[in-house]
């Protein structure tokens, strides 16, 4: 049975998602839209306090078990936003992105209890159902404090000239470049820092990189290789 029925919602946010991973211009505006998905979705959904679980689509599956979708507007961003995030900044301090997003998914759970005051007790499927939503919910809000520090910061970046100790590479599901440089932070250390292919290939050890570090909006420091 298909409960909810935001389908212009969810087929937005897909359109959005997609055009934010493979184009992501304008990058502000596509990012401040898809963050703004999720609320929008909850409010339009919840204005008749359901069930949590009336965000979830329970149909029989072909071999006589049950199959689960939970809606779009919700998963979706969770998932594009940390995934952007993680490849076009890099914060300093993941103590902070967790007290930070740890208050934001609190802020969210009122928001859930406000909106979906409907407990079903008698729905077999409910924890695993609070569950996966509650997962989502919190990996979105990571991923917004993540956002919002860095792409709403209008903070002077500090500039550093490092120079280059060694350079390695890591493969996995996703290929990532560094460059060992002496720390901006601790004298007579040195740090790795993520660059784009083309920054590794065109860098040599001796080399200097100019890095730029700003506060963040939420005082999460961030730093970008120009």
């Amino acid at each position: 049975m298909r409960i909810h029925k935001l389908d212009w919602l969810d087929t937005l946010t897909l359109v959005l998602c997609v055009w934010f991973v493979f184009y992501p211009n304008p990058y502000k505006i596509l990012f401040t839209i898809i963050l703004c998905l999720p609320i929008i979705g909850l409010i339009v959904h919840g204005h008749s306090k359901p069930s949590l679980t009336s965000l979830i689509t329970i149909t029989s599956g072909k071999d006589g078990g049950t199959d689960y979708e939970t809606a779009d507007f919700l998963v979706l961003p969770a998932i594009i936003l940390s995934l952007r995030m993680l490849l076009d900044f890099e914060i300093e301090s993941f103590l902070s992105l967790l007290i930070r997003g740890t208050i934001a998914f609190l802020i969210l759970l009122v928001m859930l209890r406000l909106l979906y005051r409907n407990i079903e007790k008698g729905n077999k499927h409910r924890v695993l159902i609070y569950f996966v939503i509650l997962t989502n919910v919190a990996i979105y809000s990571f991923a917004a404090v993540y956002g919002i520090n860095c792409v709403y910061d209008k903070s002077n970046p500090k500039i550093y000239r490092l120079p280059v100790v060694n350079k390695s590479i890591y493969k996995g599901r996703h290929t990532t470049y560094y460059l060992k440089v002496k720390s901006w932070r601790k004298e007579n250390h040195s740090e790795e820092i993520s660059v784009t292919k083309d920054q590794y290939n065109t860098t040599r050890i001796g080399d200097t990189v100019k890095l730029d570090r700003q506060q963040g909006l939420l005082e999460i420091p961030w730093h970008f290789v120009e």
